[in-house]
């Protein structure tokens, strides 16, 4: 597939802003300092409002890339691995429901956190042993809330990227 310059530089600003909200995300106080990993995605955005804008592959292209770049940036590669794991597993349940389309961008973004969670405890089984899902409990009531927040505000944003024609940017 051959990309126009415009095109790259679009999934540029997206990657851009994807990296800078997990770096603004970090800076942010914890949500709940009693439990690890709780989190509102904030980088998701990009992920969800190109999986409506554009295509899957897009979408799976600059999460990837984003977590790569993320992981080398500020978490090592401990850090890199749960992303991906999470990352895939999330990316995979966004992707099969909103082929459906029973499924607007809330729907969609609130698995998409929940999923998330679930990759990354599962990562943290591999590494560590079972043991981890009893929390999985917890996330999956702040992935849903998070990922519902996220869905929310990707839906704005398409619908207005949507008005000003870049979805049809190739």
């Amino acid at each position: 597939m051959k990309m126009s310059a415009r095109y790259i530089a679009f999934l540029g600003v997206f990657l851009a802003f994807s990296v800078a909200a997990g770096y603004f995300e970090r800076a942010l106080p914890p949500i709940a300092p009693a439990l690890p990993g709780i989190k509102l995605g904030l980088p998701n955005l990009a992920v969800i409002v190109l999986m409506y804008i554009k295509d899957h592959r897009t979408a799976f292209l600059l999460n990837m890339l984003r977590v790569m770049i993320s992981g080398i940036l500020f978490s090592g590669m401990l850090g890199m691995f749960y992303g991906l794991f999470g990352a895939c597993v999330s990316f995979a349940a966004m992707a099969a429901l909103k082929k459906t389309n029973a499924f607007g961008t809330v729907g969609v973004s609130s698995a998409g956190g929940v999923f998330h969670n679930l990759g990354q405890i599962c990562a943290g089984a591999l590494i560590m042993g079972g043991g981890l899902f009893y929390y999985f409990p917890v996330l999956i009531i702040f992935g849903s809330v998070s990922g519902a927040t996220i869905g929310y505000l990707s839906g704005l944003i398409i619908q207005k990227l949507n008005k000003l024609g870049f979805g049809k940017i190739s």
